[in-house]
């Protein structure tokens, strides 16, 4: 599954870049000197490109589906990255989310809402520690159920927080095609990170969790043509890689066969 994973990843990663230089574009060319928005081909343009990369990643889902593939809805079989260079990824991503926490935090004084900026990056800083514990854990099961749950839910509680940030800085901010991508982002990713934790609460869906793996990172790699505090870009950047990761985990771990149905005597918040 290596290849298809690379394959799959590819198109993900492709999709993000030219999202980054689409949303470049209609910063440059679709908004005037005083900041307004201009009618411009720009503004459709990125939209229809993530209507169209959503559409791509469907198609993937279903030809999974077709092909009789399915995800094993346990956390360790579903989740499992053996070898060295999975290890070296998670980590080298969970670093990369600390050090824009850090900055973030550092930056956050001069901030008229210093108290959410400051709840961004300290909510950042865990789910930057707890990202490679998770994903190790899949390989050694030294996690219990509710530490795997707390792990999981952490980088949701992280854009949810961005979001109420995103919300609060954009409030009087009247150029809807501005703000829109800020709101938008932390929205996808919260989702995206959410199925994920799906998982650890063993209500786990694989269709749902790979697109939204896929298409939050898409969304986050998107947001980096926008300007921010540069604690907050090295964190979107992190959080694009941790859900490629995801995907390639997943696409890595796809069964072949038909799925077995089980019956759930208990839900994920039981659990926890």
């Amino acid at each position: 599954m290596q290849k298809k994973a690379l394959e799959i990843n590819l198109y993900v990663v492709g999709a993000g870049a030219f999202a980054v230089f689409l949303r470049w574009l209609e910063d440059q060319l679709a908004f005037n000197e005083l900041g307004l928005a201009d009618r411009s081909v720009f503004h459709a343009l990125a939209v229809l490109f993530l209507a169209a990369a959503a559409f791509v990643f469907l198609r993937f889902l279903n030809r999974m589906r077709e092909e009789g593939q399915y995800l094993p809805e346990a956390f360790g079989d579903a989740l499992r990255n053996e070898g060295r260079l999975f290890r070296d990824i998670r980590w080298a991503l969970g670093v990369l989310m600390c050090l824009g926490a850090v900055a973030l935090f550092a930056a956050s004084e001069v901030d008229k809402y210093v108290g959410l900026v400051r709840a961004v990056a300290i909510l950042g800083l865990l789910t930057g520690v707890s990202y490679p514990l998770l994903l190790g854990a899949a390989n050694t099961g030294s996690m219990r159920s509710w530490q795997q749950c707390l792990c999981g839910m952490l980088p949701v509680l992280l854009f949810a927080a961005w979001l109420l940030y995103s919300y609060r800085s954009n409030s009087i901010n009247s150029v809807a095609w501005a703000y829109a991508l800020d709101i938008f982002t932390p929205i996808a990713a919260m989702l995206a990170f959410f199925r994920m934790a799906g998982f650890a609460f063993g209500s786990a869906n694989m269709r749902r969790s790979m697109f939204g793996a896929m298409f939050g990172a898409v969304m986050c790699m998107m947001a980096l043509a926008d300007e921010r505090y540069m604690g907050m870009q090295l964190m979107l950047a992190a959080a694009a890689g941790m859900l490629v990761l995801y995907n390639w985990i997943m696409v890595c771990n796809l069964k072949q066969g038909k799925i077995r149905q089980k019956r759930r005597t208990e839900d994920g918040f039981e659990r926890l």
